[in-house]
C-alpha cells in the first residue's frame, strides 16, 4: 500500500506539470567554462579572479544574491539566473518563453554584462563541452554542500564520474507536455534522438588535455557514470511508459541525499521508496528527489532535453530552434513518435556505441545516421514560423557537411594548436 501511495504522489507531481498548448514554453539553460586567455588553464572558484570573484563583480548588475555558508553560489535576475555547476562551469537560465528571440536577446544581455568583467582580467568565456586544457584532478569542487555529497557517492560509481561533475559543459532545452499522451510521446522522442542529438552537438574535442580522437566523449562520460541513473531510463521504449513507470523509476533509484526539513540527509545506497513518505512530503522534497537522476531525458514538471555538449552563439540558438521545431509542431512529432515507438532499447544503445567510433558514418535502425540529419531539419522547419527558421541555418549548414564543433575544433588544433580554440569564445558578446 505504501508503494501504491509513493506512486500516486510522483505522478501526481509531474501531472501538475501539465500545461495548456498555448502555455508551451521552452526553458534553455546554457554552461560556460571559464580559462585564462594567455595559458588556456580553467578558472577555478577559489583563486584569485576566480569564479567567485566574477560573481560579486556582476552582483551590482540587477541582482539578487543566494549564498551557502558565506560562499557567494547564484544571482537571480529578471531575465535570467546564473549559477555554478561542481567545477565551476558558469550557468545562465533564461526566463522560460517560447520565443527564440527573446532567448537570444537574453542571452546576449547575460554576455554584456560578463564578458567586460572576463576582459578585465584577461580571461575568456568558452562555449565548450569539456575543460581545452587544465586536468580534473586540478579542478576543486565548488563549496556546494550537495556537490560534496555527489562527489562521495561517485566515487564508488562509474570512472568518469567526476569528469561529468566538474568538466562537462552542456546546453539543456525544456519542453512542457499538454497531457500524458504528449508526456509519452515526447519522453520516447527524445529518447530515441539522444544519438543524433549527442553527434550533431558535440563540442568536445579535448579530453583531460589531448584531442579525443573519436565522438562524443559528453556520451561516454555520462555512460560511465552510474548506470542506477544516467544514460536511457530504462523500460522507455517498452509499452505505455508515462507518468506511472517513470515515477517507479525514480522509486528504484537511490537518491544520493534528501533534503527533510531544510536540511541534506546522506541516503547512500538507500533507495527513494525505502525514504519516502507519502504523506508527510513537500513539494520542494520531491523536485530534488526527481533532479537526483540523470538520464539524456529528465522528467519534473517539465521535459529535459540533457543530451547537448554547450554550443557557442549562434549554434546554440539552432539547437534550441531545432528542439522547438521538432517537439512543438504534430506532424513532426507523430512522425518521429511512429519510429520511436517500440523500438527496441538495444537499438539505441548499439547506436551510440557507433557515433563514437564512427560519426555521421555510423548505424541506426539500418540507415546511415547522417541520413537522419536532413530529415530533422526539414521537419523541424515545419514547427517554426518563418522568422524562426533562419536560427537553423549555422547549425543545419554544418551538420549536412558531416561536421560538428567538435570536428571543426579537431582540425584548426591540429592545424593551428590549442590557440584555435578562441572560436568557442565568447569575448565579442557572441558576435
Amino acid at each position: 500500500m505504501q508503494y501504491e501511495e509513493q506512486i500516486k504522489t510522483i505522478v501526481a507531481f509531474i501531472k501538475s506539470g501539465e500545461k495548456e498548448k498555448k502555455d508551451f514554453n521552452l526553458g534553455v539553460e546554457i554552461e560556460h567554462i571559464v580559462i585564462k586567455k594567455e595559458s588556456f588553464d580553467s578558472v577555478t572558484y577559489y583563486e584569485e579572479e576566480g569564479i567567485q570573484v566574477i560573481l560579486n563583480k556582476l552582483a551590482p548588475q540587477g541582482y539578487t544574491l543566494k549564498y551557502e555558508d558565506n560562499y557567494l553560489l547564484a544571482l537571480e535576475g529578471k531575465t535570467e539566473i546564473i549559477t555554478l555547476e561542481p567545477g565551476g562551469q558558469l550557468e545562465v537560465s533564461m526566463s522560460p518563453t517560447m520565443d527564440i528571440k527573446e532567448i537570444e536577446a537574453n542571452y546576449l544581455n547575460f554576455l554584456k554584462k560578463v564578458i567586460p568583467i572576463l576582459e578585465e582580467q584577461n580571461q575568456l568565456l568558452m562555449a565548450i563541452g569539456y575543460h581545452p586544457k587544465t586536468s580534473i584532478k586540478d579542478i576543486p569542487f565548488n563549496p556546494k554542500t550537495r556537490y560534496q555529497y555527489m562527489a562521495d557517492y561517485f566515487k564508488k560509481k562509474g570512472k568518469y564520474a567526476h569528469n561529468m561533475m566538474k568538466g562537462t559543459a552542456s546546453l539543456q532545452v525544456v519542453i512542457d507536455y499538454a497531457n500524458e499522451e504528449d508526456f509519452i510521446k515526447k519522453f520516447k522522442v527524445a529518447n530515441f534522438l539522444s544519438p543524433l542529438l549527442h553527434l550533431m552537438t558535440d563540442n568536445a574535442p579535448i579530453f583531460e588535455g589531448e584531442v579525443f580522437e573519436k565522438n562524443s566523449i559528453r556520451n561516454i562520460i555520462w555512460e560511465n557514470t552510474d548506470k542506477d541513473r544516467s544514460s536511457i531510463v530504462p523500460g522507455t521504449f517498452k509499452g505505455k511508459f508515462g507518468y506511472r513507470e517513470y515515477a517507479e523509476y525514480i522509486l528504484n533509484t537511490p537518491p544520493i541525499f534528501i533534503i527533510k526539513d531544510g536540511a541534506l540527509i546522506p541516503t547512500y545506497d538507500k533507495k527513494v521508496k525505502d525514504l519516502l513518505d507519502p504523506y508527510h512530503v513537500t513539494q520542494e522534497e520531491i523536485s530534488h528527489i526527481l533532479s537526483m537522476v540523470f538520464p539524456d531525458v529528465r522528467v519534473r514538471k517539465y521535459i529535459e532535453i540533457r543530451m547537448g555538449d554547450t554550443l557557442p552563439y549562434p549554434l546554440n540558438l539552432g539547437y534550441i530552434a531545432l528542439i522547438k521545431g521538432l517537439f512543438y509542431n504534430e506532424i513532426a512529432l507523430e512522425y518521429l513518435y511512429e519510429m520511436a515507438n517500440n523500438l527496441e532499447e538495444e537499438k539505441v544503445r548499439q547506436a551510440k556505441e557507433d557515433i563514437i567510433e564512427k560519426g555521421f558514418e555510423g548505424r541506426y535502425k539500418c540507415k546511415v545516421i547522417y541520413d537522419f540529419v536532413p530529415v530533422l531539419f526539414d521537419l523541424a522547419k515545419k514547427g517554426l514560423k518563418e522568422e524562426e527558421k533562419g536560427y537553423l541555418k549555422t547549425l543545419e549548414n554544418l551538420t549536412r557537411h558531416e561536421k560538428n564543433p567538435a570536428l571543426l575544433s579537431k582540425r584548426l588544433i591540429k592545424s593551428k594548436g590549442i590557440e584555435a580554440l578562441t572560436w568557442c569564445a565568447l569575448n565579442r558578446y557572441g558576435g
